[in-house]
């Protein structure tokens, strides 16, 4: 759509260059959808409304300001971005802007300033995490573990508006120099969008990681656990019985993610029907995933049902408190590979022994694309799904028993 016509008309603000980068435009809903980006930031002002304007950057971004003058400089104080807050709205806030102003003699960019220089990183914190990561995020408790290991011991009293570029390199480097390349890039990644949700609401203007680039080259992994692998795997989880070896097992037969396997609630396992049921809430496309669970699977289950406490919801009940195990069980392959390797290790085994691509996705959970998929196909696909993984476990059974010389047929029961 062609952008409004309109002149440069003299606009009191900041300084000559601030009035080269203004226009005027009466603003309705189509005028502002209709404004394009220029080379440089433009503020659009309203005809009708005294003070009031758009500020449209070459990326597109469309702010909210309201313009004042005050001990004779003009100042602005930001009311919000288009289109989270709508014109109407947006006016309102600029006419009480300029009320309090005239009738108050506030200053409400002053005010800005000093509720910026109080708000902590601190602060940030803790509302990134209770209003944006736990309401939206199921791995909100590694933000947070990662705020409290590397973001919060050398930021926590920093006004959140006094962090530069330099303070966002230097830290994640530090992460990096200590061995932990990729570490440095979550960081560096949670604490941009911490800086987003700033921005978002009002703390800050700009975001320090804005096209900042990662402090380590990104690859994607491609190991995969040869049958060597597999069979050391799984002589160390017979000696190593517990919560941890249970889902490693669990994760290794079933080829599903690991929080989804931590996460395994007895409500959702049909014992009878041999099928656990990985709700929508819990799983990382959003959508409900049945699992057909091998002979193999259900040995574990029904070992751990039996020992069950208290009817106890969840299948792992202290998982998630004893990292410690985790990190034990790790030693077993010296790091050779990492525990998400078994999954691409089953998705890679299947495809080896002739299942189909679409079968593997949907064995895994993945997200299928297009509207016949996601809309109106809604088959679940059990049949085919059990045949490949019964198919991939007695291939595994048959690496153990080789490898091994045993008489392997199924998990021990201990």
């Amino acid at each position: 759509m062609t952008p409004p016509v309109a002149e440069k008309t003299p606009v009191t603000t900041a300084s000559p260059r601030e009035r080269q980068k203004s226009r005027r435009v009466k603003f309705t809903a189509r005028s502002i959808g209709s404004v394009l980006p220029e080379a440089q930031p433009v503020d659009w002002f309203d005809e009708t409304t005294p003070g009031f304007a758009l500020r449209v950057t070459p990326g597109g971004a469309r702010t909210w300001y309201a313009f004042y003058r005050r001990g004779g400089t003009t100042r602005r104080v930001k009311l919000g971005t288009w289109p989270a807050i709508e014109l109407s709205k947006a006016r309102r806030l600029a006419r009480e802007t300029r009320v309090r102003v005239e009738t108050e003699g506030a200053d409400p960019a002053h005010e800005r300033r000093a509720e910026r220089a109080a708000f902590s990183v601190g602060d940030l914190a803790r509302v990134y995490i209770e209003r944006h990561a736990r309401p939206h995020k199921r791995s909100w408790k590694e933000d947070h573990w990662k705020l409290e290991k590397y973001v919060l011991p050398a930021w926590r009293s920093r006004p959140v508006s006094d962090i530069t570029r330099r303070d966002v390199h230097a830290l994640v480097d530090a992460i990096a120099a200590d061995g932990k390349p990729i570490q440095a890039n979550r960081t560096q990644s949670l604490i941009s969008k911490m800086w987003n949700v700033a921005a978002d609401r009002g703390y800050v203007e700009t975001n320090p990681c804005y096209r900042m680039a990662k402090p380590a080259p990104e690859r994607a992994r491609v190991q995969v656990l040869d049958d060597d692998d597999l069979c050391a795997l799984w002589a160390a989880l017979d000696a190593e019985p517990g919560n941890a070896a249970d889902a490693i097992r669990l994760r290794l037969v079933t080829g599903q993610r690991g929080g989804e396997v931590h996460r395994m609630a007895w409500g959702d396992v049909d014992l009878a029907a041999n099928v656990w049921t990985i709700p929508a809430t819990d799983a990382k496309n959003g959508r409900t995933h049945r699992v057909p669970l091998t002979a193999q699977a259900m040995a574990v289950l029904k070992r751990r049902h039996t020992g069950r406490v208290d009817e106890e919801a969840r299948v792992f009940p202290r998982f998630y408190h004893q990292r410690k195990d985790l990190k034990a069980m790790g030693a077993i392959h010296n790091g050779a590979y990492r525990w998400h390797d078994l999954r691409r290790t089953v998705a890679t085994r299947l495809a080896a022994l002739g299942i189909p691509e679409g079968t593997i996705s949907r064995v895994l959970g993945h997200a299928l694309r297009g509207v016949t998929a996601t809309v109106y196909n809604q088959h679940q696909y059990d049949d085919e799904k059990r045949r490949a993984l019964d198919k991939w476990v007695r291939s595994l059974l048959a690496i153990v028993k080789k490898k091994s010389g045993a008489d392997v047929v199924s998990f021990p029961g201990r």
